[in-house]
């Protein structure tokens, strides 16, 4: 990242530039800006009303951006599938070990997500066909509500059960009950309105407040949807390199202009209550603002590492959002979407992607992470696909092979077959049945009977890929682990050029007792060519973690 010296008229809390170079500066009631590890020259703009610091970054790229939105939805999920075991439990000492186990109140499955990520489908499903009318969002928590949804919140229930139209049902419950109306169950299912209108915080905090209103009409409710969805919109868009520090709480204070000037010095209190005060002090957490905090409170207390992975401040954040205690599904859902929106879906390890599963209504068949992913970059993208169609074509195999052929054969290193899509077939014949696909891929690619896990490595550069480091170690250590249980596994990307033979390097480090730069050697002379100088420097990281 450049630190350059620049001398512009800007207003506070707005952002110029073109291409990648973006300036930034703080929103109004903003206490931190951006914070850098390492060395630096700071810059310095004028400002109409101030003089302020500014930073010259590099914006992130398209990729990046459409990781970011699927990492909102898949880490809310997994925050949900994480605390359901402990919901309405006590607090979690540090000593328990944190599981995606199921049981909890309603016997929920391994991996499967409640109602929070139940009513965030009816909001994301829409969206990802490119309909952002708030009819589709309520027709969706009806029909949610009609199928004999296992969990419902008793406000929610309260007014699905009076019917359409679901905005005067919440109004008048709150008039007649304005002491029991702020609830969380608004907030919990708002991340997918933080990709409604990508880069339009104005429409972005409209469609909240308006999807959130559908139950919860107290202003607490809808205010803590608004600042929740823009901060999840902005750190998509804003948030920097994984090496810089990012601030979530001016994250937050950035959507403060867009709730009711009277209540905004409030919500300012609130959130710095939540940025300094221990998010376990926040006990009444089924409560919105209580909610709010808490979750907050997760993700600006934990700590982020200080290495080549400080994504792993994702799963750390979470955890300790189900370890408050109370309702801790929920907490867990709200921090990981702003989690998710920061650290990208590449942040989530395999190990809670594989487990990862749920229904958006009784009696539909049964999604896992990789339909949401779908979702969710389909939602940011406003509903659209690539030229091929993806996400969510049937098959893409034959168009690599039509594109680039079959490639080289794969070669097996420490009991893993790697190589390219022209060796799927033939690895699928004689016994995978675990495939790890370093591309993109159809949804029928591989037989539904196969575990099939697709990883986010990209093979341009490491500007798109800023979470290289854990992804290759994570991808690692979960070939590893299916290999110990006595699975065959198949690891591939397109051609065999660049990502299957870093993977096989970082397999080789990690588990194969061979230091980092051995491993690539033995690599290039299997492939007969070395991967790219980025991705060799990810294993050479990998292998450190």
């Amino acid at each position: 990242m450049r630190w350059l010296r620049q001398r512009c008229v800007l207003v506070r809390g707005r952002r110029v530039g073109t291409g990648r170079a973006r300036l930034l500066l703080p929103a109004v009631g903003s206490r931190a800006c951006l914070h850098r590890r390492g060395r630096g020259r700071r810059g310095r703009a004028r400002c109409r009303r101030a003089a302020a610091t500014t930073v010259i970054m590099s914006a992130p790229t398209p990729a990046v951006i459409a990781d970011r939105a699927a990492g909102a939805i898949l880490a809310s999920a997994a925050g949900d599938a994480l605390g359901a075991p402990h919901e309405f439990g006590p607090p979690l000492d540090a000593a328990v070990e944190l599981r995606m186990s199921g049981g909890g109140s309603f016997g929920w499955k391994p991996g499967e997500w409640t109602d929070d990520t139940q009513m965030a489908l009816a909001l994301l499903t829409p969206l990802a066909r490119g309909d952002r009318d708030v009819a589709a969002v309520e027709a969706g928590f009806l029909a949610w509500y009609a199928a004999g949804a296992t969990d419902v919140g008793h406000q929610t229930r309260a007014v699905l059960r009076v019917g359409a139209p679901l905005a005067v049902a919440a109004r008048r419950h709150l008039e007649q009950h304005p002491d029991y109306a702020a609830g969380n169950g608004g907030l919990m299912r708002v991340g997918p309105a933080g990709l409604s209108f990508s880069g339009e915080p104005a429409r972005i905090a409209e469609y909240a407040a308006a999807t959130t209103a559908l139950t919860h009409a107290d202003p607490d409710c809808i205010d803590a949807s608004v600042l929740w969805a823009v901060a999840i919109d902005h750190t998509i868009r804003n948030a920097p390199l994984p090496s810089e520090l990012w601030d979530f709480g001016a994250a937050v204070v950035a959507g403060l202009g867009h709730v009711p000037e009277e209540r905004r010095t409030r919500w300012a209190q609130l959130i710095d209550q939540a940025r300094s005060e221990p998010g376990a002090s926040f006990r009444n957490n089924g409560w919105v603002v209580a909610a709010f905090q808490a979750a907050l409170a997760a993700i600006v207390h934990t700590p982020t590492p200080d290495d080549s992975a400080p994504s792993r401040h994702l799963v750390a954040a979470i955890e300790a959002a189900v370890r408050f205690g109370g309702d801790t599904d929920t907490v867990a859902a709200i921090a990981g979407a702003l989690l998710g929106a920061r650290w990208g879906a590449t942040a989530l390890p395999l190990a809670w992607r594989s487990v990862l599963r749920g229904q958006r209504i009784n009696g539909q068949p049964e999604l896992r992470a990789s339909d949401l992913e779908t979702l969710a970059r389909r939602a940011v993208a406003g509903g659209a696909g690539d030229r091929q169609g993806w996400p969510g074509v049937d098959r893409l195999v034959p168009y690599y092979l039509d594109r680039f052929g079959a490639g080289p054969l794969p070669q097996q290193l420490f009991g893993v077959r790697f190589g390219g899509v022209g060796g799927l077939s033939a690895a699928l014949q004689s016994g995978a049945d675990v495939v790890v696909s370093l591309c993109r891929m159809g949804t029928k690619d591989v037989p539904a009977d196969v575990e099939h896990q697709v990883v986010g490595l990209i093979d341009t550069d490491a500007a798109d890929n800023p979470n290289l480091a854990f992804l290759l170690a994570d991808t690692a250590d979960f070939i590893a682990t299916r290999v110990a249980q006595g699975r065959s596994v198949y690891a591939h990307c397109v051609a065999a050029d660049n990502r299957a033979p870093a993977v096989a390097a970082a397999y080789l480090a990690r588990h194969g007792a061979v230091d980092p730069r051995a491993a690539v050697e033995q690599v290039t002379a299997a492939f007969g060519h070395a991967p790219k100088p980025f991705l060799i420097e990810g294993v050479r990281q990998a292998a450190a973690l």
